[in-house]
């Protein structure tokens, strides 16, 4: 794994997760965690300067939060599983348009394909020539979110 590259990642989807979904997301501490695995997955793929997938799954109560902060109602029995399911689509697309130009490179042009809900139980998976190049986790207000990048192609070097 590539540590610039997973501090990227974690400093953008905490900074997204604040402002999309208000939810406060910190580096996961397996020693210190009671949060449940993720179960719910999300993977999008995007071409450009390199192409890969992105792909994120959540525990079931950071699903439900992310629904019903995305939407704006007061609890999680205003929503159906196909809003939560639309909320956590675009909560990873966001998440990708947001990485890609801080490790692309802002003048980067990147095409993001249509966000696919993962099956329970099946792991993300890259398509045929990705690497996984990042795996982060994080805990969160109410439980667990796991980001993972495949990538073909060359990443640009860094900056600090």
């Amino acid at each position: 794994m590539n540590e610039k590259i997973d501090n990227k990642i974690l400093k953008v989807t905490a900074e997204t997760l604040e402002k999309l979904v208000f939810m406060f997301a910190s580096p996961y501490d397996p020693e210190e965690s009671i949060e449940q695995d993720p179960d719910t997955g999300v993977s999008v793929s995007f071409t450009g300067p390199f192409s890969g997938t992105l792909g994120m799954k959540v525990s079931g109560e950071v699903l439900s939060e992310i629904a019903v902060n995305m939407l704006g109602v007061d609890d999680e029995d205003e929503t159906t599983p196909e809003d939560q399911s639309d909320a956590l689509k675009e909560t990873i697309n966001i998440i990708c348009g947001n990485i890609l130009p801080v490790i692309g490179g802002k003048q980067a042009v990147f095409n993001i394909g249509a966000p696919m809900i993962i099956p329970e139980g099946e792991d993300i998976k890259g398509n045929d020539g990705e690497e996984l190049v990042s795996d982060v986790k994080f805990s969160l207000d109410e439980g667990r979110c796991d980001l993972v990048l495949f990538v073909n192609g060359e990443i640009p070097k860094i900056s600090d």
